[in-house]
């Protein structure tokens, strides 16, 4: 993929996201694909890691099911070869907690194959556990 298709590719990924997409956020994930939401798990229960296709999946459906996003902006997208590093920022609803929360988040996503294999999220612990 060139710069453009990965720019592309991580704007369709994030749009499915906010829309809660589960089934265009599969697609785009490759079977051996990695999900680490930074942090201690030790501290908050959202720091976690997931490894291939089905573990992935049922980490982005809880996601999903948790935390809806509104307001959402990208506010830095770099590429680098078949990396991107995303900041973006977001109003999240937290649905079993009926509240609501600016923030702003980091992604570090590689690509290979047109699939993501690694997405490493950067994210207030504290404020969203």
């Amino acid at each position: 993929m060139d710069r453009s298709e990965i720019e592309a590719f991580v704007k369709r990924l994030y749009a499915a996201r906010v829309d809660g997409d589960v089934q265009a956020l599969g697609q785009a994930f490759a079977d051996n694909a990695t999900f680490h939401i930074a942090g201690s798990p030790e501290n908050s229960i959202l720091a976690t890691f997931a490894e291939g296709h089905g573990e992935v999946m049922g980490l982005i459906q809880t996601m999903v099911d948790t935390f809806g996003l509104e307001d959402f902006t990208i506010l830095e997208l770099l590429i680098d070869g078949d990396k991107a590093a995303v900041r973006w920022r977001a109003t999240v609803n937290q649905f079993g907690a009926g509240r609501s929360f600016e923030t702003e988040l980091a992604d570090f996503i590689e690509i290979e194959n047109g699939k993501v294999v690694s997405f490493v999220e950067f994210l207030d612990t504290a404020a969203a556990g």
